[in-house]
């Protein structure tokens, strides 16, 4: 996570959101989702594997799952000041705390949302891959966004990979893709410089909006919830790097 915040800054970005609202207006065109009622939240799953044929369908169906679970936060990362158009629930938070507990266990830890201080954006990543359907031996799941972009980067010479990894300046994004960005003292820039071990953030890009500039993507421990992030792209559909996520590789989804 690039920003740990706690409930007292939280609570800060929702008076701070509420005043920007009502003094400018709609945040930004708003993603357009199938109606869903957010007081009927998914029931708690048990496994954190499910074994099924991978299918970027039932990857994207696992993101919307667990969006929907923490009420749909969103965090607009378009400007220069950072706005919530929506609020939802927080990792440490009622049922958040176990459903965080999923997402670790995907990893092999038995970490939970009131272990605060622990990152676990790549946790989750992990497990929307297993719920996916998305065998081991084709994405590896890991706590650490460059252990398994490190085996992406391997495998991909490989046959029949999922996933291959493509620079953002020459790469279209679309729902499916996973985008990663450097943080804190790694200073990646390209594909060549990825590694085991080294600080970064990636998110599922879940719906793509080239017409209307802006990209929606969900990631773990945005905030302290699962959130989908707004961000800036061009007209074809490539990332614009921005301070906050300075984007450099897409993993391309071939399933």
């Amino acid at each position: 996570m690039f920003v740990q915040i706690r409930r007292g800054v939280a609570a800060m970005l929702s008076v701070f959101a509420a005043t920007l609202l009502a003094a400018c207006g709609s945040p930004g065109p708003a993603p357009d989702k199938p109606a869903q009622s957010l007081a009927v939240r998914p029931p708690a799953i048990a496994a954190a594997v499910v074994e099924k044929p991978p299918s970027r369908t039932a990857l994207l169906a696992a993101a919307e799952t667990e969006w929907a679970f923490f009420d749909r936060q969103q965090i607009d990362m378009r400007g220069e000041v950072l706005s919530a158009p929506r609020l939802g629930l927080l990792e440490d938070e009622g049922e958040a705390v176990q459903r965080v507990g999923l997402y670790w266990q995907a990893v092999g830890k038995n970490f939970t949302g009131a272990d605060t201080q622990q990152a676990w954006s790549a946790a989750f990543i992990s497990y929307l891959m297993q719920q996916g359907g998305v065998p081991q031996e084709a994405f590896q799941a890991s706590d650490v966004h460059f252990n398994y972009l490190s085996y992406l980067k391997q495998r991909q010479t490989l046959p029949n990979p999922l996933f291959v990894l493509q620079p953002v300046a020459s790469t279209s994004i679309v729902p499916g893709d996973l985008i990663c960005a450097p943080r804190e003292s790694n200073q990646a820039t390209s594909i060549d410089d990825i590694r085991p071990g080294l600080p970064g953030h990636c998110d599922l890009v879940f719906e793509v909006h080239p017409d209307q500039g802006w990209a929606g993507v969900i990631g773990g421990n945005v905030f302290n919830s699962v959130s989908e992030s707004l961000i800036p792209i061009d007209s074809a559909a490539h990332l614009i790097p921005i301070a906050r996520r300075p984007w450099f590789v897409v993993a391309k989804n071939l399933m």
